[in-house]
């Protein structure tokens, strides 16, 4: 009989212990943390990943620099030929296919939700439409809210080979998926090999002190009531002598009718009672939201192997770290995602992956054209050194020798 499986899935046991452990609120040693305080985190368990996505700047310009970055690529397929040599298939159908997968994108489109699913929810459903079972190019692909998909398991999974004998099948809100006729794709899980562990589960603190700094900026802006005050400073032998209201009408109304920005308005009070000020609000710059809000943000970069300099920031980034920060970017996470998506649409239309087999290329990219320039000028340099010294009487195992190759 088919079990149910979602985050609660009781798999995790085997796997060091329930989720709580990893995303409870620590207790602090002290309880007066700011007056009586203790954190007030949001609970990764109980919010809509999504929505995190949505109303958090930070995390939505992140996710979809990523996708965006991904979605950059270029579908290629390619062959062996009987030299063993790789050429690149013309007029692919597989090619043309990923290109327009649906009726509602095209592929960069879909490429970029995807990724975009995937970044948000740690995993990514596609249904595969066909209109018969042995048809090697489907119908369409549509990519499915992974917060509506449910995957039942058979409660089975170490010894079993065939992805149908661990998954049996999975419900689509009130209809049921065959595993056939479903891609499902998931960032690696260690506390549990079925199901996908959303990134933003792991920025739960960062996310929260984001959205924690938004909302005491905007109650100082909205809700911060009077600026500061005027105070009465006369006094007598008996003390503090208390402004009559007809005098504090007086001030008040004075202030409100004279003083201000306006051209026929003076900027500065001059009152024959005896008046000190005393200020209300409190510099937000002495809170240091802002630079609480910067080192969550660079949390989330690192989260998503993203850097820094691609993303705006107060002191700007210079043209040649901007394009360092793209190169790093597309190869250490860009380039060897696209891989793994360009294996898994290999295995999916039935190449074996030696002798034929499906690419996304980033080539065009200007940046990563840069690099094969560098290359190509080394290579040159090496060339043309290798003749000179070829011509001058040294022979090609010395040449080897004195030139790195």
């Amino acid at each position: 009989m088919a079990k149910f499986f979602k985050l609660t899935d009781n798999l995790g046991f085997y796997w060091g212990g329930g989720k709580k452990r990893y995303t409870q609120t620590p207790t602090p040693q002290q309880t007066n943390t700011i007056i009586e305080g203790v954190p007030q985190f949001l609970s990764p368990d109980n919010w809509d990943a999504y929505d995190i996505f949505m109303t958090t700047p930070e995390v939505h310009a992140v996710v979809n620099l990523k996708s965006s970055l991904l979605a950059s690529g270029a579908w290629k397929h390619y062959k062996r030929d009987a030299n063993g040599d790789k050429q690149l298939v013309e007029g692919s159908d597989f090619v043309n296919f990923l290109e327009n997968p649906n009726p509602l994108m095209n592929g960069n489109d879909y490429n970029y939700l995807l990724d975009q699913s995937k970044s948000i929810h740690g995993k990514s459903f596609e249904y595969i439409l066909k209109g018969f079972s042995s048809q090697q190019i489907p119908t369409a692909l549509n990519i499915l809210p992974p917060n509506k998909v449910t995957i039942e398991t058979t409660g089975k999974w170490y010894k079993q080979t065939k992805i149908e004998d661990i998954i049996s099948r999975y419900r689509y809100e009130t209809d049921y998926i065959q595993t056939d006729e479903m891609i499902y794709r998931r960032i690696a899980n260690s506390n549990n090999p079925i199901d996908g562990e959303s990134p933003l589960k792991s920025l739960f603190m960062p996310i929260s002190n984001i959205r924690e700094a938004y909302k005491f900026r905007n109650v100082i802006m909205s809700k911060r009531g009077a600026l500061g005050m005027l105070t009465n400073q006369s006094s007598n032998s008996i003390g503090a002598i208390p402004l009559k209201d007809i005098e504090r009408k007086r001030i008040e109304q004075q202030y409100h009718d004279s003083y201000g920005t306006d051209d026929d308005k003076a900027q500065m009070i001059i009152s024959n009672a005896p008046l000190s000020y005393q200020a209300m609000s409190y510099p937000t710059r002495d809170l240091l939201l802002f630079e609480e809000v910067n080192e969550d943000f660079m949390k989330i970069i690192d989260t998503f192997g993203l850097n820094i300099n691609l993303f705006s920031q107060t002191k700007g980034a210079t043209f040649e770290n901007v394009s360092q920060g793209l190169k790093q970017a597309y190869q250490t996470t860009i380039i060897p995602e696209a891989e793994e998506l360009a294996m898994n649409r290999t295995k999916f239309f039935g190449m074996d992956g030696k002798n034929e087999w499906l690419e996304l290329d980033f080539s065009h990219v200007l940046v990563l054209q840069e690099n094969e320039v560098e290359k190509t000028q080394v290579i040159n340099n090496k060339a043309n050194a290798t003749q000179t010294l070829v011509n001058a009487g040294y022979t090609l195992e010395e040449v080897k020798d004195i030139i790195q190759f």
